[in-house]
């Protein structure tokens, strides 16, 4: 019983840091699970199934709020999804931990990025150039773009797509942080359930482990996604390149076998 309400609170722990930041929180999950001794593909997997969960929660109260521009979120999964397929099926062919070390640099240059502008802001020398979801008009090719980038590179690596997504949301379209993490929030959900139904098919998801995280990341998941939506943007991209600069290192970690 002690065992069950240890993973429920941890699981609204992570949820909530996780949909604050728009990210499903595989980051968080899969070492814990590792270290919890479960094997690396259960880890893998049972972290899949809960954050079906967490991005779904998330991703209802942003819509809720009207926070995710619903047609860009459209063109950028008519990306991914199939291109996650493909870097899928291609990760056994490619060095993909060669890459894995690119995106780890890519997501902490980024993470960088958005420290330096806080900074900047605080001195009051920003120079405000992120367009609002209500005043951005986004160019369909390009949404289609990035989410062929993200949805290949995702499941090259068998990285979580949030952490990808963030930095191609903020620097490549130019979306708001607020934006940002809202869509990155939807468009994590339909991977992270395809993955969790194979994983389940397969028998890798430990549902001890998965049952009481997934019921503790609906709670930390609709309550992180409200505070989030009501942070003031500078202090949500601080806590955002925190939460990507720690991705980073992760990745980087793993490509090197550290992790």
């Amino acid at each position: 019983m002690l065992e069950i309400l240890v993973y429920l609170v941890s699981g609204i722990v992570i949820s909530l840091f996780s949909s604050m930041a728009g990210i499903g929180g595989g980051v968080f999950m899969v070492p814990l699970f590792y270290f919890l001794g479960l094997n690396i593909n259960e880890a893998v997997a049972t972290s899949k199934f809960v954050v079906t969960f967490i991005s779904f929660t998330a991703s209802m109260n942003y819509l809720k709020s009207h926070k995710v521009p619903i047609k860009q979120g459209f063109f950028i999964l008519l990306g991914m999804v199939p291109a996650s397929f493909m870097g899928a099926y291609l990760s056994s062919a490619l060095y993909s931990s060669l890459l894995k070390l690119f995106v780890a640099f890519f997501i902490l240059y980024y993470s960088i990025r958005l420290i330096h502008s806080y900074i900047l802001s605080r001195n009051g020398s920003i120079k405000k150039n992120m367009l609002d979801n209500n005043s951005m008009i986004m160019s369909a090719m390009k949404s289609v773009i990035v989410g062929l980038f993200s949805g290949f590179i995702a499941g090259l690596t068998g990285t979580g797509g949030g952490a990808i997504n963030m930095p191609l949301f903020i620097g490549w379209l130019n979306l708001s942080i607020h934006t940002a993490v809202a869509l990155s929030s939807l468009t994590i959900f339909p991977s992270a359930l395809v993955a969790a139904i194979q994983h389940l098919s397969t028998g890798n998801v430990v549902l001890r482990i998965a049952a009481p995280y997934a019921a503790g990341s609906i709670i930390g998941a609709s309550i992180g996604s409200r505070i989030s939506s009501n942070l003031p943007t500078q202090k949500l991209k601080l806590y955002v390149s925190i939460i990507l600069m720690i991705a980073g290192i992760r990745m980087l970690l793993s490509s090197l076998n550290l992790l």
